[in-house]
């Protein structure tokens, strides 16, 4: 009975001993594992999915902690970098928010405003991101106006505004609850018409916001190619001003070389008739003798 008190006693000693090391080999890990990745620093975190277009406030997002050497200068550090700021993408729940995914909220400006256009009241035929391009048609009863459509039907469809810009999306869950759209300030009074006394405001789609990539796309594929004729006809006005400095230094050479043989006949001649003068001379020398 004593012995097996012993060895009872001497196994649960070992057990805690081992543990104790366990304890201290795992804490010593965890201390030079974080002192490997050196200091930690908060980042913004998207808390819920976050549309296309929406604003973004200290309710949609979370802090998360993260070591500074994997921090890169895109990353959203305070909440003060988000003031004015729009998604430009839909953001999904957990995401670290960068600048890229954002824009100042600047495209209402100027003449501008943004128009919210709500569902039931607005109808959208299809799904609508930010930026992306639609045309706002009304119907309503002519009853009212005394207008009168095809065949005296009193029930009108007219085109209100078409390539209007997309600003915001508000969705809840796929569904798009609202939607708003900038429109210049003497034509809002026209929207803001066709929403409370029109019978249904529709939303068409006419562009996408991925238009636009393809057309700056499409514009440098442009300029490239511009760039590359002039390129290539750089060297053949080059050749050609070589050609005509060619021509012109033959020329000269030519023009030099007949000066100098009519140099020559002159001297030729001036020796010819100094020769003459002389024997003339003295041929009158030897008579007068």
């Amino acid at each position: 009975m004593f012995e097996s008190k012993k060895r009872a006693f001497v196994f649960m000693l070992l057990a805690i001993v081992l543990g104790a090391v366990a304890v201290i080999l795992f804490s010593t890990y965890m201390r030079e594992t974080k002192a490997s990745l050196g200091e930690f620093v908060t980042v913004q975190v998207a808390a819920e999915d976050i549309p296309a277009g929406t604003v973004i406030d200290a309710s949609l997002l979370t802090d998360q902690e993260i070591p500074r050497k994997y921090v890169m200068d895109s990353l959203i550090t305070t909440q003060q970098q988000l003031a004015n700021k729009i998604s430009v993408v839909p953001i999904t729940k957990g995401s670290v928010i960068t600048t890229s995914v954002l824009r100042n909220n600047t495209f209402v400006k100027g003449d501008y405003r943004q128009v919210m256009m709500r569902a039931p009241m607005a109808v959208f035929d299809e799904q609508i991101d930010a930026y992306d391009k639609v045309d706002i048609l009304y119907s309503y009863d002519s009853q009212q106006t005394g207008d009168k459509g095809q065949g005296g039907d009193k029930r009108i469809t007219k085109i209100l505004l078409k390539d209007v810009t997309v600003n915001s999306v508000q969705k809840t869950g796929s569904d798009i609850t609202a939607i708003g759209v900038l429109v210049k300030l003497s034509d809002s009074k026209s929207v803001i018409w066709a929403l409370n006394y029109a019978k249904e405001v529709r939303l068409l789609k006419s562009g996408s916001s991925k238009d636009v990539g393809e057309e700056s796309s499409n514009s440098s594929t442009d300029t490239s190619s511009s760039q590359s004729d002039e390129a290539s006809q750089k060297p053949n006005s080059t050749q050609s001003t070589n050609n005509k400095k060619e021509t012109s230094t033959t020329n000269n050479k030519s023009n030099a070389t007949t000066n100098t043989k009519s140099e020559s006949k002159q001297e030729h001649t001036n020796t010819s008739g100094q020769s003459a003068t002389e024997k003339q001379q003295a041929a009158k020398e030897q008579s007068s003798q």
